[in-house]
């Protein structure tokens, strides 16, 4: 099966589950929030300033004129595109999961995994927005599991090592290659394979949870067997 099979496959697959883009929405919120905060600091300047403006004509016997009103303008106009130019909200860092908290780490990957979503083609972006409700779901069930129990292990090397390296691996290929890839192996179906088996991982992690059988959740280890170690994704 060659990779516009495979890409064709998942887009099916999706549109049947019919998935809601929920890192998508997560990455607009972010962007929302940060214009959100950048416009509520104008506000703030241009309040500040004219209280300043206003004072200053009381006190001045002169009052602050032409001049102090165009000093005013431009201080103001300067302040505004200084706060447009900040950048924007922190990207998360995937080089900090490993060290996250298991109870903050789902949250923390799902927001990371927001963060890449653009990089990926459309069925991928699809498959992450599914992993991103997953990993929402599974928040809550690792509020009270131990970080010494080998399930937690487990969840951590999945969700904090392997799915961010699949992505980054995919990320670091050129985009000419990503489609067809080289001697057969097209990255854009080693990430929509490896996503759909992180999918089914925290499927089965999420249900053995739910019954409480962490051993075997410690001992199966199926997750992303990686077949895709030493090609052109790492």
């Amino acid at each position: 099966m060659n990779s516009n099979d495979v890409i064709a496959r998942a887009e099916e697959a999706l549109r049947r589950h019919g998935t809601a883009p929920r890192l998508e929405q997560r990455a607009r919120a972010a962007q929302r929030r940060s214009a959100g905060r950048k416009a509520m600091r104008i506000i703030w300047a241009a309040a500040a300033i004219l209280l300043a403006v206003i004072v200053a004509g009381l006190v001045m016997p002169t009052g602050v004129g032409t001049t102090g009103v165009m000093i005013a303008a431009l201080l103001f106009m300067l302040i505004a595109v200084g706060i447009v130019m900040m950048p924007g909200e922190r990207l998360p860092d995937a080089a900090a999961l490993p060290t996250t908290a298991l109870a903050q780490l789902p949250l923390r990957t799902e927001n990371w995994l927001a963060s890449q979503r653009a990089l990926l083609p459309a069925p991928a972006q699809r498959l992450s927005d599914g992993i991103g409700l997953k990993l929402e779901a599974l928040a809550p069930q690792l509020q009270t599991l131990d970080e010494r129990e080998p399930a937690a292990a487990e969840i951590r090397r999945l969700i904090a090592d392997e799915l961010p390296e699949l992505v980054k691996g995919y990320g670091r290929v050129p985009v000419a290659l990503r489609r067809e890839g080289v001697d057969g192996m097209a990255p854009d179906k080693q990430l929509i394979d490896g996503l759909t088996v992180v999918d089914s991982e925290l499927s089965r992690m999420s249900e053995q949870l739910a019954r409480g059988d962490l051993q075997k959740l410690a001992t199966q280890g199926k997750y992303l067997e990686l077949k895709y170690q030493g090609d052109p994704l790492d």
